[in-house]
């Protein structure tokens, strides 16, 4: 019989964060034998170059790939039957016991196929490029917003894991409706969305003059396209190699503003939350 691991009894945020880790591994392995380029992102860019690792209150591992680098990843795993998927829009989901459809996403997540929850894996977010028009540019972001918005009625709908909250408590009334509507409507947001990207954003030279990165968060505009600019290098993180662009500071400081100054004590806060991971029940 398999052995059921659940976070809250014996697993500490540390545990979870070398969970992560391991999928890392297994991310970079792939992507070197494939010569498939990628870059840390996000927390996980600002760990290996802050802290050469995780943060320590950092629960999640963020990369991202260029559309052309996330086709060669798709492919890989259309042909991959181990421990991990990749789950994005559109297609690719794991069909396993007591797990459907995780999240038609606007981006993919590598997740662990014996992990009882989704939220379980690494992002991978795509490094748009919006052309030389910033007109355009803006009317892309426009669009990409309002996509990301719709996601939540396709069958990503859910009810929250953790404590009882006003969020959850509409959830679970409304989700006998919502959930059937759900799986009529996921086919066609996931051809409208690939359709969008296909006009607006994969066929625009990776030369062009502005790009963005996950713009539905709000976090990171129109910049000028120089991320990629020195192509990407090898960076410490923890016990592992990963990539990174070399230009890192053209997202990090739009992102962060001063990177390498600590936030105070108070916002060091393990992210997820252990009430969270507490839903997590690995099969080893």
């Amino acid at each position: 019989m398999k052995k059921k691991d659940n976070m809250e009894a014996n697993t500490t945020f540390k545990d979870y964060q070398e969970r992560l880790m391991t999928i890392l591994r297994f991310f970079d392995n792939l992507c070197r034998e494939y010569k498939i380029e990628y870059t840390v992102l996000d927390g996980t860019l600002l760990g290996a170059v802050r802290h050469q690792g995780m943060i320590p209150w950092d629960g999640d591992v963020d990369v991202a790939v260029t559309p052309s680098e996330l086709r060669k990843l798709k492919k890989v795993f259309d042909n991959y039957e181990g421990r991990y998927y990749l789950n994005c829009v559109p297609g690719h989901f794991y069909k396993g016991k007591n797990r459907t459809h995780d999240f038609p996403t606007l981006t993919a997540k590598i997740i662990d196929k014996k992990c009882s929850s989704g939220i379980f894996g690494i992002d991978v977010f795509t490094i748009d490029f919006l052309g030389d028009d910033y007109k355009y540019a803006q009317e892309t972001i426009a669009k990409y917003k309002l996509y990301h918005k719709y996601a939540s009625l396709t069958t990503s709908f859910h009810i929250p894991e953790g404590p009882l909250t006003l969020k959850k408590f509409i959830a679970i009334i409304l989700y006998p409706i919502l959930k059937p509507f759900s799986k009529v409507a996921t086919p066609f947001f996931e051809r409208s969305f690939v359709r969008f990207r296909e006009e607006r954003i994969d066929n625009n030279s990776e030369d062009c003059k502005y790009f963005t990165i996950q713009p539905y968060l709000n976090r990171f505009g129109i910049e000028e396209n120089t991320f990629l600019r020195d192509g990407y290098i090898d960076m410490q993180f923890g016990e592992l190699m990963v990539k990174a662009a070399k230009n890192f500071d053209a997202y990090l400081v739009p992102t962060y503003g001063d990177y390498m100054k600590l936030p105070p004590e108070d916002k060091r806060v393990p992210y997820p939350s252990m009430d969270i991971l507490t839903n997590c029940i690995f099969e080893d």
